[in-house]
């Protein structure tokens, strides 16, 4: 069955909880006139993958891409990986950033006829001698098997995508760029029918933040001891340049460009994105199922007891470990406090245990649990505060929802949190706060906020009445639905350009110097320091 709209979508729905697949969920919910499928992005088939949410009946069975996965042939059937498929590869990788319509496309056209056989491009002899000359040509000084896997983890993920076969829809549409943004744009070029990406937060930041955060990917001393560097280490280097790279060829075949806030337009257009296809559509969520969750009274005066907390996955990128220092100063200034911390554990086992470990060491077992997966709005009620400590965000529902339900907000100055707070137009800033946004990574001050709002009965009572009428007015998810079901329907009825060896879709007068940012990211070499 044809769909009308195919998502495309990296580590989400249905297969992983998170506000992304919350969104996704919604929208197809919300959108009952249309059918849906997606092509989902999951690491490997080894690993058990069961669905988090019930699929609603209009969205149709997903098709699966396990991007680290590629199976050993019998040996008998094997093809020969030659020189002259070396330097297609070559001439692929080098010019990854900048290739023209005709050499993607024949790069999808080779993979979608199976002419690259993946089990040689990873494992074969001449693949290994092109990783040989790639090292003592560019980086002779690097370790070969780092390089080696930095070469495995970056391009088998590409190459299972350009031999993907596409399910049939009106539209598609990718909810990132990276792996899923590349998908888009092969199923634009093979089907002619138009892409749309929706960028939550901004994929290549996002990757650039947990990139440099890897241990596994920075350099080391002769003692083995990573160096604390502002600057990128080789093997950092090189995958911040794969990203950029993807990035810029899902921005050169979207139709339309949108995310949920100016300052990632802004960040869209600095890396290569036509500024006339961009718009901005910001988050909703559902009024009623968080604005009766606490009574209009609350807060109430006199109250001498609280919750507080933390809504979100326990990973780097959310900065758990800031709360939890904040909550230890918190602590010994208020008594009667306890903290909660409200989301999946199992995502980054090891960073879970060394929020565990903090924990122990500053002695706050006592006051500070990890709740798990949990559904929130049996916890909304129970809460006095929501603080969110993300060194990386774009819109995040957690602050839209505790606004909705009259819950006041500690959040760092990411994304759009301080739209969410403070108000993003006149009219909405005459509102008032609804929270307090802090620096990032900084316990002292979250701290601070958190201890300024617990002290302050008048400042909680306007903090809930702003919070609950800004959403009202401006985040209703009727409105998103309403917004993207429009958006669907022009796509839907655009005629299919020239499809597969047709003519490439138009490319704007200002689209090859648009964004310094992404002419310095992707004209290099990815594979040169």
């Amino acid at each position: 069955m044809k769909a009308d709209i195919c998502l495309i979508l990296e580590g989400s729905y249905p297969f992983v909880a998170g506000g992304v697949s919350s969104w996704v969920h919604n929208i197809i919910r919300g959108l009952p006139h249309l059918t849906f499928t997606a092509i989902c992005i999951l690491p490997s088939e080894k690993e058990p993958h069961p669905y988090k949410y019930d699929l609603p009946p209009n969205f149709l069975p997903p098709q699966v891409l396990y991007i680290h996965d590629v199976a050993q042939p019998r040996r008998h059937i094997l093809s020969r990986f030659g020189k002259r498929h070396v330097q297609e590869i070559r001439a692929f990788h080098k010019a990854l950033g900048t290739l023209s319509h005709e050499d993607l496309l024949a790069m999808i056209t080779a993979f979608q006829n199976e002419r690259y056989p993946l089990w040689e491009l990873i494992h074969g002899k001449g693949a290994w001698d092109f990783l040989v000359e790639q090292v003592t040509t560019h980086v002779p000084e690097a370790p070969f098997m780092n390089y080696f896997w930095t070469f495995r983890f970056t391009h088998l993920p590409m190459f299972k995508a350009l031999g993907i076969q596409i399910p049939e829809a009106r539209t598609y549409h990718a909810v990132s760029t990276g792996y899923a943004g590349l998908i888009g744009a092969i199923a634009h070029i093979l089907t002619g029918r138009p892409l749309l990406l929706t960028e939550h937060g901004i994929y290549t930041k996002e990757r650039k933040i947990e990139i440099a955060q890897s241990e596994a990917l920075q350099q080391t001393t002769e003692e083995d001891r990573p160096r604390v560097k502002k600057e990128l280490g080789l093997y950092q280097q090189l995958w911040v340049k794969i990203f950029y790279a993807l990035g810029r060829i899902t921005y050169r075949y979207a139709e339309r460009i949108v995310t949920l806030y100016e300052g990632n337009r802004a960040m869209q257009i600095g890396d290569g994105a036509d500024p006339h296809r961009t718009d901005v559509i910001p988050n909703g969520i559902d009024l009623e199922g968080f604005r009766n969750l606490k009574p209009e009274t609350y807060p109430e005066e006199g109250q001498d007891a609280f919750v507080i907390g933390f809504v979100g996955r326990v990973v780097p990128i959310k900065d758990v470990k800031t709360f939890i220092r904040a909550c230890k100063v918190v602590s010994l200034k208020v008594p009667n406090v306890t903290f909660w911390i409200l989301g999946p554990t199992e995502e980054d086992e090891a960073y879970y245990e060394e929020c565990t470990d903090l924990v122990r060491v500053l002695q706050l077992e006592e006051t500070m649990s990890f709740l798990g997966r949990i559904n929130v709005r049996e916890y909304y009620p129970k809460l006095d505060m929501v603080v969110l400590t993300s060194i990386s965000e774009a819109q995040p529902l957690v602050v839209m929802e505790a606004n909705c339900a009259g819950i006041p907000v500690v959040a760092s100055d990411v994304g759009a949190c301080r739209e969410l707070l403070e108000g993003r137009t006149p009219q909405d800033r005459a509102l008032g706060p609804s929270g307090i946004v802090t620096k990032v990574a900084d316990p002292g001050a979250t701290a601070a906020a958190m201890l300024e709002i617990l002290a302050d009965y008048p400042m909680r009572k306007r903090m809930a009445d702003a919070g609950r009428e800004r959403i009202a007015r401006y985040y209703s998810e009727a409105a998103l639905n309403a917004r993207y079901s429009e958006l669907y329907g022009e796509l839907m009825d655009m005629p299919a350009w020239h499809g597969p060896g047709g003519e490439a879709p138009r490319e704007d007068e200002d689209d090859a110097s648009a964004g310094q940012t992404a002419q310095k990211n992707s004209e290099a070499d990815p594979w040169q320091a």
